[in-house]
């Protein structure tokens, strides 16, 4: 593919990646580094909003590798219509402005080389050596502050190790390097890996997904009831009020049970051996809120 057509690609998996996380989590939000039950879950929300599949082989062609051309014509139209527009035609006409290439006159482009380059040799041991202050603030999906400690390990090469302090929501942190790889974790969320580029001060909002599992693992019969109260009110404010919830049976049972929200959130916190063998096997999201979650009891 030429080169409008490969920027017009990527521009319309970014389109698709957006559409998915309306409703979807992933441990990246890039789609290239999707697998196993990220492309099922992808493939069935596909299914669902446009009645169209796509393989995993497929999948791992066009989306995990980079290819030589553009998908046939009616999967550009179904990936389209997926992410909002009506068919590719439609997509490209209303993108293909913003990544029309600009040719600039010979002069101009020496002049500008010619300036970056004295720029960068006047200013470059001053960018090599100075330190960037970089501040990292945490919400939740509802994009409330993270209150909860947060620890950040951040590779630039060498790792060092960072903890929020308590009630806080923010993390600082100074690196001399252009960019560094920044792993995110804490108790009740979702880890996640980010890559920053540090080029100036920053400051970044980093958005962490709240790990249900985390959330029902939590031992409750040993824990205040103040902590009950905490844990209830977390629960309260991630799961939407319409919210469908139902359990799983397998083997000779097969079947599903249904529960509310009200009586969910009720089974977690009476302190049984139950909570301790629930496992989750698929939640959706919709305005920050789980209104789809399926969950099974281990034997």
């Amino acid at each position: 593919m030429d080169k409008k057509e490969k920027i017009l690609f990527e521009k319309l998996k970014k389109e698709i990646t957006r559409t998915f996380l309306l409703e979807n989590t992933t441990l990246s939000e890039d789609i290239s580094q999707w697998r196993g039950e990220e492309i099922v879950k992808f493939q069935e929300d596909l299914l669902n909003k446009v009645k169209g599949r796509v393989s995993e082989k497929w999948f791992y062609n066009y989306f995990r590798n980079t290819p030589e051309k553009l998908p046939r014509i009616d999967m550009l139209n179904l990936l389209s219509k997926y992410a909002g527009y009506e068919n590719w035609a439609d997509f490209r006409n209303k993108n293909s402005s913003s990544v029309k290439l600009k040719s600039l006159k010979k002069i101009y482009w020496i002049s500008g080389i010619l300036f970056l380059s004295i720029l960068l040799a006047w200013n470059l041991t001053d960018l090599t050596d100075k330190p960037r202050q970089i501040k990292l603030c945490f919400v939740d999906e509802n994009l409330n502050p993270v209150n909860e400690t947060v620890i950040i390990k951040v590779y630039d090469p060498e790792e060092r190790v960072f903890r929020s302090p308590p009630e806080k929501s923010c993390l600082s942190f100074e690196t001399p390097h252009d960019s560094v790889s920044v792993e995110i974790k804490s108790a009740y969320y979702l880890p996640k890996k980010i890559v920053l580029h540090t080029r100036e001060n920053t400051q970044r909002k980093i958005m962490l997904l709240t790990d249900v599992n985390a959330l029902i693992f939590r031992r409750y019969s040993n824990k205040p009831k103040t902590d009950k109260k905490k844990i209830q009110k977390r629960l309260e404010n991630l799961i939407a009020d319409d919210a469908i919830i139902y359990q799983q049976w397998f083997g000779e049972d097969k079947g599903i049970e249904i529960y509310s929200k009200e009586e969910f959130i009720a089974q977690l916190l009476t302190p049984t051996s139950l909570v301790k063998h629930i496992e989750i096997l698929d939640k959706k999201y919709k305005n920050g809120k789980i209104y789809r979650l399926r969950f099974s009891v281990k034997n």
